[in-house]
């Protein structure tokens, strides 16, 4: 996972609209570098792309900062876990309430972002890990409602969706590694001054967002729809259990620094690239997600270079696979928007509450036993995805069981 991974642990919520981005088979997708430098030139305003990375950097520092975070405040490393639960956790809530109250506006954009720059500032300077905890979660609804906020643009314009959706894979391919010297340098405190600095640009600049608040819709009433969220949820749950682990795992199992951990997340980076590249152009979601579970396994299990393969297989499947299942869920909808949310909602769930999971399972020393866990979620997760799409194949999509009609 890249967001699971550094995406789409990132990645974040805006996993689920990246992928998003790729269908179709935009090839400007691969076109990375392009897309980000010249996106202001395209029609992308440059705050959108600011934006991108700051929530991008924001969770690709989570990993780093387990170690760190439990020597300033004497706690252990799986309660230091908590931090991803109380970030990712607000993101959620803020990507689920926040559409429905609240109108998009370039203003409320740059106030998310100042008020991100704020939360790093104080977070360097708390002195209890409880404030702390609080800050964070402050910060993941900041970033929340910025993620929101670009995707609300960015959709608006397939060029403008194209650079935004390069934008988190780059950042997070370039920037794991700076941020695990600096992490390995100064702490946490150093991490979150530089996640400070990194979101000024998002603050300073300004971007014309507009839009309507959401209201109540007609969905679908698709169980085989139900099915797939489930599934989503399961995938991050489990994936972010060991994810967010995985700088403790290359410690204690394969003797790796931090440094070389975060070789690691970058190689997830460019195999979660290269995945959103060639999603378009298979029919199975399914097995690539079940094949995330042998990856899980390869992380904790073999000599060393079985975690980097392991890694980068993982980001590659998880975006091989999310594509097709938001593409599955479009097909019994009524629009193609209709669950856009509610998959990012979810996959932005289960990350929230699988690290919860895994730093019970750390503290225990059970780091092996969290691998196969991981592992064993997965596969179910994507051998349901199979199964429903094996019975899609069964049932055409005028079916009535397939587009009954309820409010939401």
């Amino acid at each position: 996972m890249p967001l699971g991974s550094v995406l789409d642990h990132v990645l974040l919520h805006q996993a689920t609209i990246d992928a998003l981005a790729s269908d179709g088979g935009d090839n400007r997708l691969m076109q990375v570098p392009s897309s980000i430098l010249y996106g202001g030139r395209r029609g992308t305003p440059p705050a959108l792309i600011a934006a991108t990375a700051a929530v991008t950097l924001l969770f690709v520092a989570t990993p780093f900062l387990i170690t760190p975070l439990s020597q300033r405040y004497g706690i252990s490393e799986g309660f230091a876990g908590s931090i991803s639960v109380a970030q990712v956790g607000a993101f959620a809530v803020a990507n689920f309430l926040f559409p429905r109250l609240l109108r998009p506006s370039g203003k409320l954009l740059r106030l998310a972002a100042v008020a991100l720059v704020a939360l790093n500032v104080l977070s360097v300077l708390a002195g209890e890990y409880a404030l702390l905890l609080l800050l964070r979660m402050l910060a993941g609804a900041a970033a929340g409602t910025m993620t929101w906020l670009t995707w609300s643009n960015a959709m608006r314009r397939r060029r403008a969706m194209s650079s935004i959706a390069a934008t988190g894979p780059m950042t997070a391919l370039f920037a794991t590694p700076l941020i695990a010297v600096v992490a390995g340098w100064g702490g946490d405190q150093a991490v979150y001054a530089f996640l400070a600095i990194a979101a000024l640009p998002a603050a300073v600049l300004w971007a014309p967002v507009g839009g309507r608040r959401r209201t109540r819709r007609v969905i679908s009433g698709s169980r085989s729809n139900r099915i797939l969220l489930a599934s989503l949820f399961c995938l991050t749950f489990f994936g972010s259990a060991m994810f967010i682990n995985l700088t403790i795992v290359a410690r204690e199992i394969h003797g790796l620094s931090p440094f070389a951990a975060s070789i690691a997340f970058s190689f997830n980076a460019a195999g979660a690239l290269l995945g959103a590249r060639l999603s378009t152009r298979h029919r199975r979601p399914g097995w690539f997600l079940a094949s995330i579970g042998p990856a899980a396994l390869c992380t904790a299990i073999g000599p060393a270079w079985l975690f980097y393969v392991g890694m980068t297989w993982w980001g590659f499947a998880f975006w091989m696979g999310i594509p097709g299942v938001l593409q599955m869920l479009v097909d019994r909808s009524l629009e193609p928007s209709e669950r856009a949310g509610d998959g990012q909602g979810v996959l932005a769930l289960g990350r929230a509450a699988g690290p919860a999971l895994g730093g019970a399972l750390v503290d225990g020393g059970a780091l092996i036993a969290l691998a196969i866990m991981s592992a064993m979620g997965s596969v179910v997760s994507g051998l349901t995805v199979v199964g429903v799409k094996e019975g899609r194949d069964r049932l055409p999509p005028t079916d009535r069981r397939t587009i009954d009609q309820q409010d939401e």
